[in-house]
């Protein structure tokens, strides 16, 4: 549990610096892993911080079925940079696993209501096992990368 918390104890201090520094990060990586969608969200003015901060928040709790989040936050415990390093890679994952249908979306409203209720209550193993997949490619092909946050 302490490791737990040494990662994520100020994402929940006032103004939850921690969530605000990690949505940024998500956005900025996003901007490098799929310039399509990021300019997606920024045509039909969404921002990462309207759907995003909810992962931050709650670690991907409200977004995934039990049987899920057990296998991810297992995951996260083996982590050896801590919990809060490899999420901003699983959340990355996550977003482009949506990647078609975020396209699909043409306006404000269906692109939020689509983040914020995404189709995830069949998920299983498979599902994550594969999300967990992307998020380590992600993780070696930018986490050494000095510049990958930076556009």
């Amino acid at each position: 549990m302490s490791k737990l918390l040494d990662g994520i104890q100020d994402n929940y201090t006032f103004a939850q610096p921690g969530i605000q520094k990690k949505v940024k990060a998500l956005e900025e990586l996003v901007s490098r892993i799929d310039e399509q969608v990021h300019n997606h969200f920024r045509r039909y003015e969404v921002e990462y911080l309207q759907f995003a901060f909810r992962w931050m928040n709650n670690l991907l709790m409200r977004e995934l079925p039990l049987r899920c989040t057990i296998r991810l936050w297992d995951t996260y415990q083996s982590e050896p940079e801590g919990f809060s390093h490899f999420h901003l890679y699983v959340c990355a994952a996550f977003l482009i696993k949506w990647r078609k249908e975020i396209l699909d979306e043409e306006d404000f409203q269906g692109l939020l209501m689509l983040l914020q209720n995404l189709p995830t209550i069949h998920w299983g193993n498979e599902e994550i096992g594969l999300l967990l997949a992307e998020a380590y490619r992600l993780k070696y092909m930018f986490a050494d990368a000095p510049n990958h946050y930076r556009r």
